[in-house]
């Protein structure tokens, strides 16, 4: 083989592994900007709810109906895609603002029939969420409602409201400022009467502590019914904006009747 040749074959073999390195990088580059415009279609949708309830800046509607409710969303490179509403989903996002509670869950309803919501409920109990729940004393314990079931464990609390006018209320606040003040009351009580401090001490770092947070609420024609978010025209308003908080935390704390005493301000 002559030395013209070789160069030439050497010359081959070193394109070859120009071009292969530049399809490497060429295939890397195209792969992230596919990730990438993954992750930015994401978060214009299903992430940026996560987002909006974790920072609690939230002015939604949730509408139940026979249509599918459809929304237009640009991505990057100027392409469009639709987003469909449908009842599933649409129950899907109401457990989802319902379980996003963190200190404590008021509850004012008509009618609770839905077993996923009252399994929504009992979890949050569990996890040190301080539940309440005001419904009205015709509807409470008319099959198929789960307040019976909800009686069953000692950290939700139930009222039934015994007035002649009718509570047809269907709201319910999470997190709200006045509620998680009475649980720093109640958990001030409890450690007050704890006779064994030690304990109280040694097991601090195991209590949850209260963190500052943004309440909201949610508020519409829909009864916590299976029923209701199957078949019926249904709308939920849900919005932090803190007088209309403040509305219904008042309106919440003129049907509660409070048992604890050691509760008033000192």
């Amino acid at each position: 083989m002559d030395w013209k040749s070789t160069k030439m074959i050497l010359a081959s073999a070193a394109a070859v592994v120009v071009v292969s390195q530049v399809a490497k990088k060429l295939c890397k580059y195209i792969f992230n900007s596919s990730k990438h415009t993954e992750n930015e279609v994401a978060n214009d949708d299903t992430c940026s709810e996560v987002l909006q309830i974790k920072n609690r800046e939230i002015n939604d509607v949730i509408l139940f109906s026979d249509d599918i409710v459809r929304h237009t969303i640009r991505i990057p490179t100027n392409k469009e895609i639709t987003i469909c509403e449908s009842r599933e989903l649409n129950c899907f996002k109401l457990i989802k603002y319902i379980k996003s509670a963190r200190e404590t869950l008021d509850v004012c309803m008509y009618l609770i029939t839905s077993t996923e919501i009252t399994e929504q409920i009992i979890r949050l109990g569990q996890k040190h969420v301080l539940v309440r729940i005001v419904v009205d004393s015709d509807m409470a314990y008319a099959p198929p409602s789960q307040i019976k079931r909800l009686e069953e464990y000692s950290f939700i609390q139930v009222q039934t409201n015994k007035r002649t006018i009718l509570m047809h209320h269907k709201f319910c606040i999470v997190d709200g400022p006045k509620a998680i003040k009475r649980k720093l009351l109640l958990r001030a009580h409890a450690e007050k009467l704890n006779v064994h401090g030690h304990l109280t001490r040694k097991f601090a770092n195991q209590v949850p502590k209260i963190k500052n947070t943004k309440g909201f609420v949610m508020s519409g024609s829909l009864n916590w019914s299976t029923q209701a978010m199957i078949s019926n025209h249904e709308s939920v308003i849900v919005t932090s904006h803190p007088n209309i908080v403040s509305k219904f935390e008042k309106e919440y704390e003129s049907l509660w009747v409070e048992n604890e005493p050691t509760l008033k301000s000192t």
